[in-house]
């Protein structure tokens, strides 16, 4: 026979229903965080969805009967098997074999960009015939989610966001018709940080995924995970924030030590070139790429930093690839 259903379980119904894939825990706090005068605390929350999502135990089951609610659960302990793994691994994305010369750019810290810098990597591209576009993460700069010291009186997110979207709607304008790719890097991580340390209960919403922020879909602009594995042919292209540090004196070299394989990065703003010899085989070459924000920003006004971007041919019926790596100086290109 089925319990009657308290207020409590009734508020925690609801929240199951509309939050079918959020867990119990963030969903707790949430639930709490908004409905405070029904429960004593997060773990009076967290119990009661428990009991409604099926989750305790057999007799809580057969008490409370609304079975499309029930969840399955996420680890059941097996002494004699080995536990299932919650390694995900990474996912890979290669660029597609309909595009063949690809204008990379990245670093554009948004809205600290150099627009002069910007226009120069366009129009070249579009001068060389690119027939896509790979934006290579930290399009945006997300100053004010940093967990540094900030100055509150600058720029705010919803300013940033907004000049992040007529960013886009300019690269679309001017590449009518290509594909545009875009993959985040750890200044968009900020995003996805601040919300796990301020407010989980958002995590899972998709009004705050960047994506849809910056309304990539409508724009036709094709959104890739971060952390993903990207390939031009045989060469790797990472944003360069899983390397820690500045990237020693070379970012290139410390590309080819680290990653042993054909890899162009961003992320250190600086444009460098290694070619690393492998005995009895052909070696292989690494790059670095420039920003296209400003050279001399308050948080380290002396440094190497200089405009920049690449083009990458893809020959895709033997997965080679040839990389042009161009400097621009006071928007011209080199």
């Amino acid at each position: 026979m089925s319990k009657e259903i308290s207020l409590t379980g009734k508020v925690a119904k609801e929240y199951l229903k509309r939050f079918p894939k959020t867990p119990i825990l963030t969903l707790a706090k949430k639930l709490y965080k908004e409905n405070g005068k029904l429960f004593t605390g997060v773990e009076h929350a967290r119990t009661i969805l428990r009991n409604h999502a099926g989750l305790n135990g057999k007799k809580s089951r057969k008490e409370y009967t609304d079975r499309p609610l029930f969840r399955e659960k996420t680890f059941n302990y097996n002494p004699f098997k080995i536990p299932e793994t919650h390694a995900v691994g990474s996912s890979t994305w290669r660029l597609p074999k309909g595009y063949s010369k690809t204008l990379v750019i990245s670093d554009v810290h948004i809205p600290y960009h150099t627009p002069q810098a910007i226009k120069a990597a366009v129009d070249y591209g579009v001068k060389r015939g690119c027939d896509s576009v790979f934006i290579n993460g930290d399009l945006l700069d997300f100053y004010q989610l940093s967990f540094h010291e900030k100055d509150p009186r600058k720029t705010s997110i919803a300013t940033e966001l907004e000049m992040g979207r007529q960013f886009l709607d300019y690269l679309r304008d001017a590449f009518k018709g290509k594909p545009i790719y875009y993959i985040p890097a750890n200044h968009e991580y900020r995003m996805e940080r601040y919300l796990r340390v301020k407010a989980p209960e958002l995590l899972d919403m998709q009004e705050f995924k960047i994506d849809v922020l910056l309304r990539c879909g409508e724009k036709g602009i094709t959104y890739i995970d971060y952390g993903t594995k990207c390939y031009f042919g045989k060469l790797l292209v990472e944003h360069g924030d899983k390397l820690r540090g500045s990237g020693g004196v070379n970012p290139a070299r410390t590309l080819a030590l680290k990653f042993k394989r054909s890899t162009l990065c961003g992320h250190f703003h600086r444009t460098t070139t290694n070619n690393l010899s492998v005995y009895d085989d052909d070696g292989f070459m690494c790059w670095s790429t420039g920003c296209l924000c400003e050279l001399e920003p308050n948080y380290m006004p002396v440094n190497e930093h200089n405009h920049g971007a690449a083009i990458i041919e893809t020959n895709h019926a033997d997965n080679t690839f040839r990389v042009e790596n161009f400097m621009i100086i006071k928007g011209k290109v080199y």
